[in-house]
């Protein structure tokens, strides 16, 4: 993260001086209007409004153009900070880690947030404040009262800023607790629709519902109540802190201060700059701390991954896809016992393995600790002699298909979905690997065939998700298939279209793992194993569990 840390740090440099020197635009602006009353009105001059006007003009433009600099130096910045933090990120923070989806979504949350913070309203606080030093110089050289000024009004407009973000966070989160329980109620009585009429209690539960629902709005009264008083406040203050500066000017004037008059000016614009960041540094409170632990979780991460030692990652040969696990032992932090306990196991090619057991008992991620995705505490797993955990993951997927429990797709078509996302999909892989897991005819209903677009979980049923996502599993004709209740989402149909595929891929010498409580697939395996108490059971003890 220390790489990271100086990008980004050389980017709030680079974008707080362009800041700075947007801030004295306004500043040159009031400067070239009172030359104009100076200069023109006396002499009536021309020539001088116009070079006026011009650098005018000019300021303007250039305070607008280093405004833009700025917010697209940050965007710039924030787009390749996310890039560079999701490239180093997701791999580690999947590579150990119980459940993989969980950790991935927990360290894209976090990336979000420190993205937010870079380019939200946080950064522009921050940036703003950090000028704060450089217009109090600017200040002290017509005065140092100004300065003394300056600093009271920044400090009072924190203080109010701060509490008015408190107060109005109190009443919004009694607001929205009342909200989640009048929601609550609801929900159950819906789900106890003819037991709340059978028994008379609706007139009580729409009462309950009512009251919930007044406390509600009542809390949402005084969030909305607090929240104009603060801006009325805050409004006034600035008002206040303006004719301070004047009233600041007048006396200094008073008491023979030279260039005073220009001081006055600056101290009405640069008084209000100086404010401002501290006026809405409560509203952005919360978002600071959020930001802040998500950077720091982000770097512990990293921290750990970096200190972990890196397996060397290579690509082999896979000519027959024999699987072979040696006294894989496996045991989470904190568990009270393992959840994989001395797992032996040998797949050929062609041969189907069923794996059963009840939820919760390690099937799951006994298929990551095949594919090498979950390290385990003990023991090995080999594909064709080459330990998988040391594979090259991208050459690995060449000769490994995977179907997990949650059928994802990515944003794409459905041909680049089969096709793992590959820019030019191979039409005839992707004809076949469809056809293979009984997808075609379902994908010829769609609107636009294998040209369907669809994304994330939107687009498709879950039984549709979970054909594409077989399809995608055997695409390429992969030595070694592991299925995840590969029928979870399914009819009989598709429940029998899984079996059908299963037997075509173990004809063809493709070996076959999956887990799944279905006797239809359980029926079709040449051996069913159980896992129990964290121990690999055989057949026939199997098939009595279930």
């Amino acid at each position: 993260m220390a790489g990271l840390s100086a990008e980004l740090a050389r980017t709030a440099r680079i974008s707080a001086l362009l800041g700075l020197a947007g801030a004295f635009g306004p500043f040159a602006l009031v400067m070239l209007t009172v030359q104009f009353y100076a200069l023109v009105v006396p002499t009536g001059s021309l020539s001088t409004a116009v070079g006026l006007a011009a650098g005018f003009a000019l300021v303007a433009v250039v305070v607008v153009a280093l405004t833009l600099i700025r917010e697209r130096l940050l965007l710039a910045g924030a787009e390749r900070l996310v890039r560079r933090l999701a490239a180093r990120v997701l791999p580690a923070a999947t590579a150990r880690a119980a459940v993989p989806a969980v950790a991935a979504d927990q360290a894209l949350r976090d990336i979000d947030t420190v993205r937010r913070g870079v380019v939200g309203p946080l950064s522009a606080i921050a940036l703003d404040a950090v000028l704060v030093p450089a217009l109090l110089v600017l200040l002290a050289y017509f005065h140092w009262a100004f300065v003394l000024f300056a600093a009271a009004a920044a400090m009072v407009a924190l203080v109010l800023g701060l509490g008015a973000e408190r107060a109005t966070r109190e009443a919004l989160v009694e607001a929205n607790e009342a909200s989640a329980r009048s929601s609550r109620m609801v929900a159950d009585a819906a789900r106890a629709a003819e037991a709340v009429e059978a028994m008379g209690m609706l007139p009580a539960l729409v009462g309950r519902w009512a009251r919930q629902l007044a406390r509600g709005a009542e809390g949402l009264r005084r969030a909305q109540g607090t929240a104009r008083m603060a801006q009325a406040a805050t409004a006034t203050l600035f008002g206040v802190a303006q004719g301070g500066a004047v009233a600041v000017g007048v006396l200094v004037i008073v008491e023979g201060g030279s260039s005073i008059g220009y001081g006055i000016l600056a101290g009405l614009l640069l008084t209000a700059r100086v404010m401002e960041p501290f006026s809405r540094v409560g509203s952005q409170f919360e978002d600071a701390a959020a930001a802040r632990a998500a950077w720091r979780r982000l770097d512990r991460l990293l921290a750990a991954d970096e200190a972990a030692p890196v397996p060397a990652m290579r690509a082999f040969p896979c000519p027959e896809g024999r699987l072979v696990v040696e006294h894989v032992t496996l045991v989470f932090p904190g568990a009270a016992r393992p959840l994989l306990r001395d797992v032996n196991l040998v797949v050929g090619p062609g041969d189907v393995v069923a794996l059963a057991g009840p939820p919760g008992s390690g099937k799951s991620t006994l298929l990551r600790v095949l594919l090498g995705l979950q390290g385990s505490n003990a023991g090995e797993v080999f594909l064709d002699g080459h330990a998988t955990a040391q594979w090259d993951r991208t050459d690995l997927a060449r000769h490994v298909g995977y179907l997990p429990q949650d059928p994802m797709l990515a944003e794409g078509t459905i041909a680049e979905a089969i096709a793992r996302l590959e820019e030019t999909p191979d039409a005839a892989a992707v004809i076949a690997a469809a056809r293979l897991a009984g997808a075609m005819r379902m994908v010829a209903g769609l609107p636009q065939g294998f040209a369907t677009r669809i994304g994330g979980r939107a687009g498709l049923s879950m039984g549709q998700r979970q054909r594409v996502a077989l399809a995608r599993a055997v695409y390429g004709r992969p030595r070694l298939v592991l299925l995840d209740e590969p029928a979870a989402f399914l009819d009989a149909e598709g429940e029998a279209a899984v079996a059908a595929m299963i037997a075509s891929l173990s004809a063809a010498g493709t070996a076959v793992i999956f887990t799944s409580h279905r006797e239809g697939l359980l029926r079709g395996a040449g051996r069913v194993l159980a896992l129990r108490e964290g121990a690999l059971l055989e057949a026939g003890e199997g098939r009595r569990l279930l």
